[in-house]
């Protein structure tokens, strides 16, 4: 096979492709040439070239995520490396499998003025799992070999996060040579885990003690399957499941699963009720800012943390221990033990059904805007595809509305950042052939327009791009708009994506009613003769949709306190 004549080079591209990685995103430029060379002329690995390292990054998150598996970027030296940063601060914290390969200038020459050179070593260092640099010298390639060994290690175990390898290299760049080295291949070993004696002693004082239990689910990836340990503790009237969308829990019907519409029906007078006496919090990240401020003020008797993380995290600042393990290991254990019974769950789930029953009856009768909008496309999402819902308004809105089951659910929410969602969304489209529809809101599709500058745009993604107009969060969240600075955070404009969708080949439709949105699903979602993708945008400038929001939860507030009051004085 002719290589690259760098031989460390060509070993690192083959160790790779021994520990499973098939796909790497490449920038161009000229530095990293060696490896553009190696990984282009390996057979077992697919290659794609975009430009923007922004962009690119986050393509590989989609990908690495799609797969269920390691992903591999690389770049050039200098600022192309910092244009990496937003997605792999996303990947630390959804727990994604990204493996970074910048090139580098040798060390001397780094703070000497020559051209596209930075301080690279570490620069990632707040948000890595590991980071790693090669040796500047070709010859020491035993050394290098052992440096790039640890760093895929790293990258493979759990928990999964990003690992980075900076790479020195010096001139000649472009040359080849015949290289059929192969690294060899280590089988890795089974993982033994269980709950130590302490643990164990823990957890049983814990659960045998609490008549009230909560399990509250946060993102998950999407080959996430629900531990059966788990389910037959849904079974249990003393135990609530909370779940989002993102969870990927959608089809079990004792589960609740739009938190801020419950919560929105609560009358806290009563919140004994509903406290847990024991909260068990597995997964990623929670969308739901009001069961934040919920759990931060009421406070659970225990806040256990379940599963494999990179650091210890108190959300509620409630955490009392930290387990870990794996989920199927922890909820296995706790189906051992004995319990005690209540009907815990019983008065969520029935909050939880008065609260849809009011929901349905406001989105009937609500008048044009983001919400009702929301409410047709997500019926118009096709069975058994893939969704993936761009931050901010999106995705809260999002969670309002019930799950459908097949459909998998997919969000940025490790840092929670407008920046890569339509990045992100591309390249899951192009790991995964179902069909991919991405929501975005206005703001964050033109901020990462050059997600749409590449070749791999597939026939399977469909985007609707929701255009109110500005920032239409800071519209509803109490603060921006009393200051005389409102625009600043609303960030108004006039813009659309028509002419945008033309110069990238981009077919394009558009809405401007609950009408005209109903009328162009068909035509959206139909299969294109020329394998182009297709984007909707809805038009609610004009609409007030933080007034509309706002009576929504008031309207569920009242509905529900009514009908809870006539069922106290008529038991």
């Amino acid at each position: 096979m002719q290589t690259t004549a760098i031989e460390h080079i060509a070993h690192l591209v083959a160790i790779c492709a021994s520990k499973g990685i098939r796909e790497v995103i490449i920038s161009p430029g000229s530095r990293n040439a060696p490896l553009i060379i190696a990984f282009d002329a390996h057979p077992k690995i697919k290659t794609y070239v975009v430009h923007d390292e922004r962009s690119a990054a986050f393509f590989a998150l989609g990908l690495a995520e799609s797969l269920n598996r390691p992903v591999a970027i690389c770049c050039t030296s200098g600022s192309a490396a910092l244009n990496y940063a937003p997605a792999i601060a996303e990947a630390y914290y959804r727990y994604l499998p990204l493996l970074i390969l910048t090139a580098d200038r040798p060390p001397e020459w780094i703070d000497q003025g020559d051209g596209q050179t930075i301080r690279q070593k570490n620069v990632y260092h707040n948000y890595i799992k590991a980071e790693f640099q090669l040796p500047e010298d070709r010859n020491e390639i035993g050394l290098s070999d052992e440096i790039v060994r640890k760093a895929l290690k790293e990258l493979l175990d759990l928990p999964a996060g990003p690992v980075h390898i900076n790479i020195p290299l010096d001139e000649p760049l472009y040359g080849l040579e015949e290289n059929n080295w192969e690294a060899k291949l280590e089988q890795p070993k089974p993982l033994l885990e269980t709950l130590d004696n302490v643990e164990k002693k823990t957890v049983s004082a814990g659960w045998q003690g609490a008549g009230k239990k909560m399990i509250l689910i946060g993102q998950q990836h999407g080959a996430y399957k629900l531990p059966e340990s788990l389910k037959k503790l849904m079974e249990d009237p003393s135990v609530v499941v909370l779940t989002e969308n993102t969870s990927q829990v959608k089809d079990f019907a004792r589960a609740c699963h739009c938190i801020d519409r419950v919560l929105a029906s609560m009358d806290f007078n009563n919140i004994e009720e509903f406290q847990p006496d024991i909260l068990i919090s597995i997964g990623g990240a929670i969308v739901s800012k009001r069961i934040k401020q919920f759990f931060r003020k009421h406070k659970p008797e225990i806040h256990w943390r379940v599963g494999k993380f990179p650091f210890r995290e108190d959300t509620f600042r409630a955490l009392t221990a930290s387990f870990q393990v794996r989920e199927e290991t922890f909820f296995d254990f706790l189906l051992e033990l004995p319990t005690q019974t209540s009907n815990f769950g019983g008065r969520w789930k029935q909050l939880d059904f008065l609260a849809e029953d009011a929901h349905g009856k406001f989105i009937s009768t609500a008048p044009w805007s983001d919400l009702l909008a929301f409410e047709h496309v997500l019926n118009a999402i096709p069975e058994n595809s893939n969704l993936h819902l761009g931050n901010s308004s999106v995705v809260r809105y999002g969670q309002l509305f019930n799950p459908v089951p097949s459909v998998r659910y997919f969000s940025n929410r490790g840092v929670s950042g407008i920046d890569g969602s339509t990045s992100t969304a591309l390249g899951m489209a192009n790991g995964d052939p179902r069909l991919m529809t991405l929501i975005t809101g206005d703001i964050s599709f033109f901020y990462d327009s050059n997600a749409l500058w590449n070749n791999y745009l597939p026939p399977n993604l469909r985007i609707i791009l929701v255009n109110n107009g500005g920032g239409g969060i800071f519209r509803y969240i109490p603060g921006p708009t009393s200051t005389p600075q409102r625009d600043y955070f609303f960030a108004p404009h006039s813009g659309n994506a028509e002419k945008l969708c033309a110069a990238f080949g981009v077919h394009y439709l558009s809405a401007s009613s609950a009408e005209e949105l109903d009328q162009q699903f068909d035509s959206f979602y139909m299969e294109r003769e020329d394998g182009r993708p297709v984007l909707l945008e809805i038009d609610t400038t004009n609409e007030e949709n933080e007034v509309i929001l706002h009576a929504y939860f008031g309207t569920i507030a009242r509905d529900v306190k009514n009908k809870s009051n006539v069922k106290r004085l008529n038991p």
